[in-house]
This record gives structure tokens, sequence and C-alpha cells, in this order.
């Protein structure tokens, strides 16, 4: 099973949104259940014209998906967020981390970013796990920021600076 990670193409639509067709994927994410292919062709490009959109391939299929959103103000441009999605059958085999390394090479070398942002399910342990190897920490809790599945939860803030910034500020 080779993982390639690259740009999304519009033929991945279908794949991307059978993505989001699962509740399970839903339940972590912001979005609301039953959007449809055309909803997610244009998802983060709406959001931001200038953000990139990756996808994870195996074997032909885009079985994950990661949105990065570029910050555009003129005093926060050195800052992105991002939100990231992997099918249910293939969760636990490397899509994931395979999208965020990516993300973070991108933000490093290319971008010029300083900082990574997310939003997470406060009830995702796989997801800040994931997010934590890859030098996210959490730097707060909003408490009921999340309705899911007929209940309020919480959700963690994390982010990740560049390994650049511990020099600038003499940690």
């Amino acid at each position: 099973m080779a993982l390639l990670v690259r740009a999304i193409r519009s033929s991945d639509i279908d794949d991307v949104a059978s993505i989001y067709a699962h509740e399970s994927v839903i339940a972590n994410t912001g979005q609301i259940p039953h959007r449809d292919a055309a909803f997610w062709q244009n998802f983060y490009k709406s959001r931001d014209p200038g953000g990139v959109e990756l996808v994870c391939e195996i074997d032909g299929r885009a079985v994950g998906h990661l949105g990065m959103i570029l910050n555009h103000t003129p005093r926060r441009k050195h800052v992105a967020s991002f939100g990231i999605s992997v099918h249910p059958d293939f969760q636990g085999r490397g899509a994931g981390n395979a999208l965020i390394t990516e993300m973070l090479d991108m933000a490093d070398n290319w971008l010029n970013l300083l900082r990574i942002e997310l939003v997470v399910s406060s009830e995702n342990h796989n997801a800040i796990r994931l997010y934590r190897k890859h030098g996210f920490v959490v730097e707060g809790e909003a408490r009921f920021d999340l309705f899911r599945a007929g209940k309020y939860c919480h959700t963690s803030h994390m982010a990740r600076l560049h390994p650049r910034c511990s020099a600038m500020l003499n940690v």
C-alpha cells in the first residue's frame, strides 16, 4: 500500500465527498451531514482561493483530505489553519500522518508560515495524539463550543510553531 500525497484534482471530488459522507467523520468536524459533491468541490477554495488542498491517495483513490486556509490580513499573514479528514476504512494506515507531514513541509519551506492552528473535538483523542506527534500543543479549551450528535462538546485549540520560533523567542 503506497501513500501518495498530492494536490486535489477535480476528479477527486467524489472520493472526497465519500469521506465526509460518514457520520463518524462529520462528527469530528464542524460540518453537517448530507453535503453533496458540489459542496466539497469548492469548500476550501470558497473560504480561501489561495489556500492549499491536498489528498492522500491509496491505490488510485483519495482516502484523506486536508485543506489549509492561509490568513490574508496584514498582521497575521504568518498564520494558517487547517482541517483534515480520513475515510473511516483507511484510518490508522498513515494517511493523516502523511497529509500533515506534507502540509508542515509546505508551511515551513514554501509558505513562510510561523504558526499553524486548528480546533479539534476534545474527545477526539486519536487526532489529538496525531497532532501532538507533529509538534502541536493544546493552547486552550473552549467549553460547549461544538454541538455534535445531540449534545454540546468542548473543543481543544492547538497550534504548532515553526521550529525557528524557539530561536526567535530565546527559548
